[in-house]
Formats: structure tokens, C-alpha cells, sequence
């Protein structure tokens, strides 16, 4: 069940702003206020110029703000914009005298005066430059960050017209009141950005100057501004009218026009106005993509698992090897940290994780490794109702923006005594090109992290000493991107995906996995993890190891170029030609033509269809949430690999394959291998590819160590 919130709704005035107002609503939350920034007044300027281009916020058209108090019936509050864009960085950190900070006394004043108010939302799509600096202030003030409108135009049915089609299907009435593109001019001002004839008219202006998927459609690139002026009676109570005149567009230099009206009041609307309160035509995305919801319907193999060992008989770890670090050229790894108090004694969860983190902070400085430069970290517990109490320690020491993506799971008795937490991580040295993903805000996109680890973390593929990093005049080979583990939560929502079963979870968190690898580039797998609970139930715990990898087989199916050409209207391709691409491009995952070389056997003769990296599916003894499954995937975002598939037969008559990834140009390689054990009745599987620092916990829940899974170079 969804989690009703009370929502401070930031409003700028445009259509987004007001939009995602609308989201909040269908989905089940209460507006209580809506909060407006604007720009201060010079009593010296006697210029008539109200637009501040502020990095942060859209200024011009805010002399109307004062006037969707009563269009809506909302109170609304205003804080003047101290400050300028101080930390003009991507990503934000609370800086004194920037901009972002005026949005403190302006939520804190709200919350004053609605003190159940616990949530905040925003109308940003692309903008991370903006949604992380609401996020920053949200999540200091204790605020849950909502974004509906998040990456709107990747959702289905991939276009950047959809937003604009949804606003026009519910009533939304917003006016352009600014162009600053050479594909726009003056002609644009006051049109409904949302009419069919509107968006027509932009699309042929603006492909001459747009590339695919980049947002100018809706504006995302400051192409041109608009200003909401009514809307469906769920939402508008009454409609805001402008008067125009002659001198109402203002032709300014820089190819940009302005529109500014006069005479502004506020006609409320009679009851029965309109048939409904538009709540009901409002669209709501798919939650699959296209691609898993064909996954969906796959069937699973009816074969045979075979046990690692016997579960009844579980292996002793006493002698795990611990506190273990390395240092192969740029990375650094720092293996199975524990942090029992002494040798042989015991002491609490939090205690241990204190002193984890005490460990790691003096080895990362021994090193000369600030702790910015992780990228990733495992943390295994024993028991997940600890996870909560940990996670508060864990968060103050990883406060950084972008902090290491995770995964956690919980292993039960196969934890060694005396330990109940132990961490693996890995760093990258030069933190130059470490680049992250760190979404807090709720969405239809993917799961918001609303804690101290990044979505993902992207860091440059290691290099050899005999293939030494690239310099200032060479291109970099393509980078690593350490991805959080993905349980199958609902990301509107943030609750888990329960309804429909395994396979619909297993699936909703691997394109969990898939959204986020898009987004950094991803083209290939060293190989996937999926992570599942421990069940008594074996034939159902056998149906659901299957049930993953018929998932992962399934979305890795091989398709021609072909699968993926859209219909063209007739009409757009009379009058547009190839000047503008309304469907958004999505990279595919795996996208073959990474692929430089294929070994003799990894095509098999038929060709590189068959090949995809390998599934392995992992017992533990529970995962965060409580899910059913987790996913997690080391990505390559790389453009040349080089793989290799080996078939080896062993003394026992059964198969013994290896896959390797070689990045060209630097050396590494990445291993995934199954091995049969001594007795010949099971395989013992060690994803190598999987990178340093990341145990695999395989069936009947036991430890691998972690120094089995660090990348080589030669």
C-alpha cells in the first residue's frame, strides 16, 4: 500500500512545476503548500527585467506566482534568492552564499506552518544540476524528495512528445513566455506548449539543432520557458488570465524573445465546468519496459540444479582470511574488514561496523586513499535486523556526495564467529574521473537511494603496467561501473513488488539494473548475480534458481537491428523528414558491437548470438527488505572487448567453461568460471568477473573468499 505524504510542492510557475503536482496527487499524496523562490528587487534598477537566469531557478513570468494561491487553493509561501551559483559542480554540497541554500528558511517556514509536511517535489526530468540541489536541502530537513517527471521521456512509450501529449490529455494549459533558441522565435510566445499544432511547429524547429533524446522538446535545455495557466478542476480551482497588447513581446538580443502581459486576476471556475476532475486521464507509466515485459512471459526450463555441497552439511570458514588489501595500479582493495574488539571475544553488530570503519579510515590513510575514491563496498551481516541500526553508522561515515555504490546481504551462521559484520571495498585512486549516480528522489524511473550509497559508481577500467593509462593527447579505454544491488521494489512507490510472483521480481530489479546501466553507458555484463533468500522449500527454491536465469537468458536474447525500427507517421515524415527524432534512442544491453573479437568457441560457429555473460544464482540468508531477489552486475562501458568462451571437458565427463572479457589498450581481464568440485556432483561457481572486493555467497549460504574476484592484468 502507498504511503500517503504530505507534499510542500515547489513551483517555478511552468509547466513541470505544476505537472508533477498532478503526479502527487494520483499518487494518493496530499499537497499541503506550495513553495515559490523569486528574485530580489533592486530599488536602483528601474529596468523592468524580472528574469534573474538563475542557474537553479526559472525566474521570468514570477510576478504571477503571488496568484496560484487562489487558482489552486493552496497556500503558498516566497522566499527571496540570496546568493549565486557558488558550486556550480554537478553534483551539490551545502555551500554557504549559493543560491540552493535560500530554499532553507523558505521549507523551513513552511514546515512551521504545517508540521506534518514531509515531503517535497520538484518538476525536474533531466536536470541533475537541479534535483540534486533539492535533494540536499530535502534530505537535511528530513523531507522524502519526489521527481515524477524523472527521466519521463526514457519511460514508455520512449518519447520526448509524451509529457507534452499527457499535459494536453488532462487539460494542462501552459504558455510559452520565453524562446531562447535558434529554432524558436517570437511567433512561439503565448501558444500552449501542449497543443498538437504547438509541438508540431517545435519539433520541425528544433531538430535542426536537438540530437536524440536531449530534452529540447520540453525544454530541458532552456530552449524556451512556459508559465501554467490552467489546468484539471482536480488540481485548478480556478484559471489564471493574462492580458496581452501590442507590446506584450519583448524582442531581446541572443535570439531570445520574451512574452510579458498585464491586467493578471483570477477567474474561478463553476462547479460542473467539467465532467471530471482530470485525475483519471492522467497517464501513468508502464512500470515495465517493452523489453521486460516481454521477459515476463518466458518460459522457464524445466532442468536440474545441482547443490554447490550439501546443504545439510555446511562448511566451516574459521580460517577466511581477513583485513586483506591490494594494489594493483590505480585500484585499491581492502578485503573482509572486520572489526571484532579482540581476538576471540565478541562484541555488538554496531560496535564491530565502528570498528570496521576505523580500520578502513587508517589503512585508506596508510595509502594515501581518501575515501572518496571508493567506488564500491559489500556489506555482509549476520542478521538483517541489525541492518538498521548499522546502516545509521555506516551513513556517517560515507556523507560524501556520491558515495560508494553497495550490497548487502545478510549470511546467517556461514558468517565465521565472532564476526556479525564484515565489509569488503574497493577504491579507485584517481578520483579525477570517478564520476556517480546518487538519485534520492522518488520516481517512475528506478528506486531512489535514500541513504549513503550511489545508484552507481563509474571509475576508468584498470590498467597494466605494460599498457599504461592514457594521457591528455589519448582517448581512456572506457570506464567500470560498480552498480548497487537492485531488490524489486515499485520506484514511485518504494515499496516491494509482491502481487505477481518471483519471476515478475526478479525481473522488475534486474530492469532496475538495466535503467541505471543505460544511464552510464553500460555495454556488457561481466556477469550477473542474482541473489535469493534461503528456503526450506527446495523444489521451490530450485523453481526460483531457474525462474532468475530464464530471466537473464531472456533479456539477452539476441535481436536484429530490425526489432528496434518505429513506425514513422506519414505526416512527420513529409514534414519533418530526418531533421527531427521524436523516440528517444535506448542503448541495448548487451550491445554486440562492443565486441571487437570472438573466440572460436564463444560463437560456436553460428555466430555471436548465443554468447552473454553468465547467470549465477546465490543462496543467502536474506536480503535487504526482506525480497525475494537481488541483482548485481559489474558493467563495462567500454566500446572494444575482446571475449573469449573455453569448453573444456574434465576427467569426470562433465563441462568446465570459462568466459573472459579483455578490454583492449589496457590489459584487464575479467573471468567468470564454473569448476566441478572433488566429488563431480556440482559446480563450483566463482564469478571472477564480478570484480575486487564482492563475495559471492553461493548455494547452501557459504563464503567465498574475496581475493578469488580481483580482475587480472598482464
Amino acid at each position: 500500500m502507498t504511503t500517503s505524504l504530505n507534499v510542500i510542492a515547489l513551483i517555478s510557475g511552468g509547466k513541470d512545476s505544476l505537472f508533477s503536482i498532478l503526479h502527487c496527487l494520483a499518487n494518493g499524496h496530499t499537497v499541503v503548500a506550495l513553495a515559490n523562490l523569486y528574485p530580489p528587487t533592486f530599488p536602483s534598477d528601474n529596468t523592468d527585467d524580472e528574469d534573474l537566469n538563475s542557474f537553479m531557478y526559472q525566474t521570468v513570468g514570477h510576478t504571477i506566482i503571488p496568484f496560484y494561491e487562489e487558482a489552486l487553493g493552496i497556500p503558498l509561501y516566497r522566499q527571496e534568492i540570496r546568493g549565486s551559483a557558488v558550486n556550480a559542480a554537478r553534483e551539490y554540497a551545502e555551500q554557504d552564499e549559493d543560491e540552493t541554500e535560500s530554499l532553507v528558511p523558505l521549507l523551513e517556514k513552511v514546515m512551521q506552518r504545517h508540521p506534518l509536511a514531509n515531503a517535497v517535489s520538484t518538476g525536474a526530468i533531466f536536470s541533475t544540476y537541479q534535483r540534486t540541489r533539492v535533494e540536499n536541502v530535502a534530505v537535511r530537513l528530513g523531507l522524502v524528495p519526489l521527481a515524477f517527471l524523472w527521466q519521463f521521456p526514457v519511460l514508455p512509450p520512449y518519447t520526448q512528445s509524451s509529457l507534452l501529449c499527457d499535459m494536453r490529455a488532462v487539460g494542462q494549459d501552459a504558455r510559452i513566455i520565453k524562446v531562447a533558441s535558434a529554432g524558436l522565435d517570437e511567433s512561439f510566445l503565448w501558444e500552449n506548449v501542449a497543443d498538437s499544432g504547438t509541438v508540431k511547429r517545435m519539433m520541425k524547429g528544433l531538430g535542426r539543432f536537438s540530437e536524440n533524446g536531449d530534452g529540447a522538446l520540453v525544454g530541458e535545455g532552456g530552449e524556451f520557458e512556459t508559465l501554467a495557466v490552467d489546468g484539471p478542476s482536480g488540481l485548478w480551482k480556478g484559471r489564471i488570465v493574462v492580458e496581452g497588447g501590442e507590446d506584450a513581446v519583448v524582442v531581446m538580443g541572443g535570439g531570445t524573445a520574451v512574452w510579458r502581459g498585464k491586467g493578471v486576476r483570477v477567474e474561478m471556475k463553476e462547479k460542473g465546468d467539467e465532467v471530471d476532475d482530470g485525475l483519471e486521464r492522467l497517464r501513468i507509466p508502464e512500470l515495465f519496459d517493452d523489453e521486460f515485459s516481454r521477459v515476463l512471459g518466458a518460459e522457464v526450463d524445466s532442468g536440474k540444479c545441482v547443490a554447490m555441497i550439501d546443504p545439510r552439511e555446511p562448511p566451516s570458514f574459521d580460517s577466511l582470511p581477513t583485513n586483506t588489501h591490494t594494489s594493483h595500479g590505480d585500484t585499491f582493495t581492502f578485503t573482509n574488514i572486520t572489526g571484532e574488539t579482540s581476538p576471540g571475544i565478541s562484541s555488538t553488530p554496531q560496535v564491530q561496523l565502528t570498528n570496521i570503519l576505523l580500520r578502513l579510515h587508517q589503512v585508506l590513510q596508510l595509502h594515501h586513499v581518501p575515501k572518496e575514491a571508493i567506488a564500491q563496498c559489500t556489506l555482509l551481516v549476520r542478521d538483517m535486523s541489525t541492518f538498521s541500526t548499522l546502516n545509521t553508522i555506516y551513513a556517517k561515515y560515507f556523507s560524501f556526495t556520491t558515495p560508494p555504490a553497495r550490497i548487502t546481504v545478510a549470511v546467517g551462521t556461514s558468517m565465521p564467529k565472532p564476526f556479525d559484520v564484515i565489509l569488503s571495498i574497493t577504491a579507485h585512486k584517481d578520483t579525477t574521473r570517478r564520476t556517480g549516480l546518487h538519485i534520492q528522489s522518488q520516481s517512475y524511473w528506478a528506486p531512489a537511494n535514500i541513504g549513503p550509497y550511489s545508484q552507481a559508481i563509474s571509475v576508468p577500467i584498470p590498467y597494466s603496467p605494460t599498457n599504461p593509462p592514457p594521457t591528455t593527447e589519448t582517448k581512456p579505454r572506457g570506464n567500470e561501473v560498480y552498480i548497487a544491488g537492485q531488490i524489486p521494489l515499485v520506484p514511485a512507490t518504494m515499496a516491494l513488488h509482491l502481487s505477481a510472483g518471483f519471476q515478475a521480481a526478479a525481473t522488475l530489479s534486474l530492469q532496475h539494473l538495466w535503467r541505471i546501466g543505460r544511464s552510464q553507458r553500460v555495454r556488457w555484463w561481466t556477469a550477473g548475480v542474482a541473489m535469493i533468500p534461503h528456503s526450506e522449500d527446495r523444489a521451490g527454491q530450485e523453481e526460483r534458481v531457474l525462474c532468475a536465469q530464464a530471466v537473464w537468458k531472456g533479456i539477452h536474447a539476441y535481436r536484429d537491428e530490425g526489432d528496434e525500427e518505429v513506425d514513422v507517421d506519414p505526416w512527420d515524415r513529409q514534414n519533418f523528414g530526418p531533421t527531427f527524432e521524436d523516440r528517444v534512442f535506448r542503448a541495448e544491453i548487451p550491445d554486440f558491437s562492443t565486441v571487437a573479437t570472438l573466440g572460436s568457441a564463444a560463437s560456436g560457429g553460428v555466430g555471436i548470438a548465443p554468447v552473454r555473460p553468465p547467470c549465477f544464482v546465490v543462496e543467502v540468508e536474506a536480503l535487504p527488505r526482506y525480497a525475494q531477489v537481488e541483482w548485481a552486475c559489474l558493467g563495462l562501458a567500454a566500446s572494444d572487448l575482446n571475449l573469449d568462451l573455453d569448453l573444456d571437458v574434465v576427467s569426470s565427463g562433465a563441462e568446465k567453461r570459462g568466459t573472459v572479457i579483455r578490454c583492449r589498450g589496457t590489459g584487464t581481464r575479467y573471468f567468470a568460471v564454473e569448476i566441478l568440485d572433488k566429488k563431480g556432483d556440482g559446480g563450483i561457481v566463482r564469478g571472477l568477473g564480478m570484480g575486487p572486493a564482492t563475495l559471492l555467497l553461493p548455494p547452501s549460504s557459504f563464503l567465498l573468499p574475496t581475493s578469488s574476484f580481483l580482475p587480472t592484468t598482464k
